[in-house]
């Protein structure tokens, strides 16, 4: 044997076996490679499908609770007998049954758990339904006033599994029916996970692979739903599925192996899985020990001929292999190999290509429903946030940044939420969701980062862990300083105008009262022996002041020229009744007479100064009225009378009197701060001062908004 012929089955030696070896680590590291980013790929999957399904139950039962809110749901529960109304229930329940391909029936149940309308009427007032499901707990749970999703439960009535919706029907506050609708899991996977295998690859199940399939002993399914027998996914009862809540398992069937991601949820269970066959996994390099054998049959013809010639090419084709499949290994998933040509180096490459565009295009998939999802997230004009059970922010919306002062997500994300509102609200908030799961229009009161307070309302969800611990929040905050700001103002106008009606009342009660006519008519008895036109003067004034305590202006606003006149008449009145014993003395300015001040303003001061004075004061008694403007634009009163303050017990403090506070009240509903009132005594004189700002117009519109 020549050294040739030696050299040639050497190099043909070496060549197999490098290349047989190249190939059998090439396969070897694909392999692991594809069975490890298939692995990643399907628990980003399950993850993405249990989450979306979740959302999809959620929306379920929002739909849920609407209806129960219709008035036609409420008509039927408040008259069951009504078969008009019951008949147009059963059809309304059957039109939305047929428009949703998910919903199996859906059901109007008494607090007794008698069907009184269904989407199949043969269930009003059948027995065995009552019996079954009065011991479901989504069920009990809706008559104790909480909408629930249930688990996983085998349907009495259609022999299959189904996840029921129960939301409570309230009124007056109180639970009358519960409106219950059932999801056959069969459809729920049509609607939910059938759609994800064209975009994310692979079949996705929800099921309870421990749940009892036996019907009661004798049971007989009524014929009230048809339905096909429900086939239970072909996935063995692996240890994993119950100790785990997600992991991957590998399995096989009657199809060959396969491999599998699941994942369990909470509140309520469900299970997830999402498998794929390990032949479609392997499939880019199935072919790689038929293409090995071939390489071998060429190689050892081709080196016959030019053993040298091709040694070094084949060589760095398989260089560039390796370099490729460890790019695929740190996930460059975007470059090929050049295939051009139909040797065995080729064809691997080819086989490399295919695995790498597939695992590309997966990766692409999950990437675009990530950012769907990302972009209703930062779309939302609602606040939405994320955050620990300490209170940390994980994440949250720019429409969150905003309302806090931010400019981004990045700059609320690591802080505490407990600094922007009290604590004491926070540790409420846990407790409601500790309980509750679920809180609801939540109003707090939070500090934006430039100190501002705003008004908010909080609706947020509790996720807890498998020992019912919570240990992340998510909610939505929505700000309602402004609304809160106009119903307070309402009120507030509301309660000023109320006491005005009330002020104009106690100035009748205390002037159109027996006493007060019967010293007017023993005065007018007294003038008209004396003075025929003195009593008609007397009985003008009379009339007068009467007239003007009795009248009102529509907007609670007199000129002051106005309210000086009722003041008159009624120190005329009095004047009649005291003579020299009253002296009244009034300055006022007469570019003050044109201002609008609330009516009665000065009638119980007034008042108040003739009733005590003349009780604490040496006769003759004096009053002045005085007035000034003011350089910043306020109208300022003063009622001063000789004597002293004359105060009242109650409970054991004592305080001015009714109609003054009265008074102080109106001020501040009016004029909020803006005003200004101080009673003194000082000397033997008592005086009331007033002050009111000029812009009454302004504040008039504001109080009948």
């Amino acid at each position: 044997m020549n050294f040739r012929t030696r050299l040639l089955i050497v190099v043909a030696v070496m060549i197999v076996v490098s290349v047989f070896l190249s190939s059998a680590i090439t396969y070897v590291s694909a392999k692991r490679h594809l069975e490890s980013a298939a692995k990643r790929q399907m628990e980003q999957t399950v993850a993405l499908i249990a989450k979306q399904s979740q959302i999809g139950l959620e929306r379920f039962k929002m739909d849920m609770e609407l209806l129960a809110e219709s008035h036609l749901v409420r008509d039927v529960t408040r008259s069951p007998k009504n078969e008009t109304l019951v008949r147009e229930m059963n059809l309304h329940f059957l039109d939305i049954v047929r428009k949703n391909n998910v919903y199996t029936s859906i059901n109007l149940i008494d607090r007794d758990a008698w069907c009184i309308a269904s989407s199949y009427p043969d269930r009003i007032g059948y027995s065995p339904m009552r019996q079954m499901v009065a011991t479901r707990p989504d069920f009990k749970a809706a008559i104790a006033g909480q909408g629930t999703i249930s688990q996983v439960i085998l349907s009495h009535g259609t022999g299959r599994p189904i996840i029921a919706i129960s939301v409570p029907v309230r009124e007056d506050g109180r639970v009358m029916a519960v409106v219950r609708c059932t999801l056959d899991l069969d459809n729920i996977n049509d609607h939910f996970l059938t759609p994800q295998e064209t975009i994310l690859g692979g079949k996705a199940y929800v099921y309870d692979p421990w749940l009892d399939m036996n019907l009661p002993k004798g049971w007989v399914v009524p014929n009230v739903i048809r339905s096909k027998p429900y086939m239970r996914p072909d996935i063995p009862d692996l240890p994993e599925l119950a100790t785990s809540r997600s992991g991957i398992i590998n399995y096989s069937t009657r199809s060959g192996r396969r491999l599998a991601a699941f994942l369990k949820t909470s509140d309520p269970e469900f299970l997830f899985v999402v498998e794929r066959p390990l032949r479609d996994v392997l499939a880019p390099i199935e072919t790689m020990g038929k293409v090995t054998l071939a390489t071998l049959v060429v190689m050892l013809f081709v080196i016959t001929v030019a053993v040298f010639r091709m040694a070094n090419p084949l060589l760095r084709k398989l260089e560039g292999c390796m370099t490729f499949v460890r790019n695929i290994e740190t996930g460059i998933l975007d470059r090929r190999l050049e295939a051009k040509g139909t040797d065995e180096i080729t064809g691997l490459a080819r086989g490399l290509n295919t695995m790498a565009q597939s695992l590309e295009e997966s990766r692409n998939a999950l990437e675009e429903a990530e950012r769907l999802y990302r972009g209703l997230f930062e779309n939302a004009v609602e606040g939405i946030f994320v955050t620990d059970l300490e209170g940390t922010v994980l994440n949250a919306n720019p429409a969150f940044a905003s309302l806090l002062g931010y400019g981004s997500p990045a700059e609320v994300v690591g802080r505490n939420v407990s600094r922007y509102y009290s604590s004491t609200r926070r540790n409420r908030l846990l407790d409601t969701l500790d309980a509750r799961g679920t809180v609801k229009n939540f109003e707090v009161l939070f500090h934006r980062c430039d100190g501002s307070q705003r008004m908010g309302s909080i609706y947020a969800r509790a996720d807890k862990n498998e020992k019912g611990k919570i240990f992340r929040i998510q909610g939505i905050l929505d700000d309602i300083t402004e609304q809160r700001e106009i119903e307070k103002e309402r009120r507030r106008a509301e309660d000023a105008e109320l006491r005005s009606v009330q002020a104009k009342l106690e100035a009748l009660r205390y002037q159109i009262n027996p006493h007060f006519l019967f010293n007017v008519l023993n005065s007018l008895s007294a003038l008209a022996r004396i003075s025929s036109r003195q009593t008609d003067q007397l009985i003008q004034q009379l009339s007068r002041y009467l007239r003007s305590t009795i009248s009102s202006s529509e907007s609670g606003f007199v000129p002051l020229s106005q309210e000086m006149g009722t003041i008159e008449s009624y120190l005329n009145i009095e004047k009649v009744r005291f003579e020299d014993d009253l002296m009244v003395n009034i300055d006022l300015p007469s570019q003050a007479m044109d201002v609008r001040v609330p009516e009665l303003i000065l009638q119980p001061v007034v008042e108040n100064a003739v009733k005590y004075g003349t009780k604490t004061s040496d006769l003759p008694l004096k009053i002045t009225i005085e007035g000034s403007l003011t350089d910043d634009r306020l109208l300022l009163l003063k009622v001063t009378n000789t004597g002293h303050w004359v105060s009242t017990k109650d409970g054991g403090r004592t305080r001015k009197g009714v109609g003054i506070e009265n008074l102080r009240k109106r001020l501040s509903l009016i004029y909020a701060d803006q005003y200004l009132f101080r009673t003194e005594e000082d000397g033997g004189l008592v005086r009331v001062v007033l002050g009111v700002p000029l812009e009454t117009e302004i504040r008039q519109t504001r109080s009948q908004a």
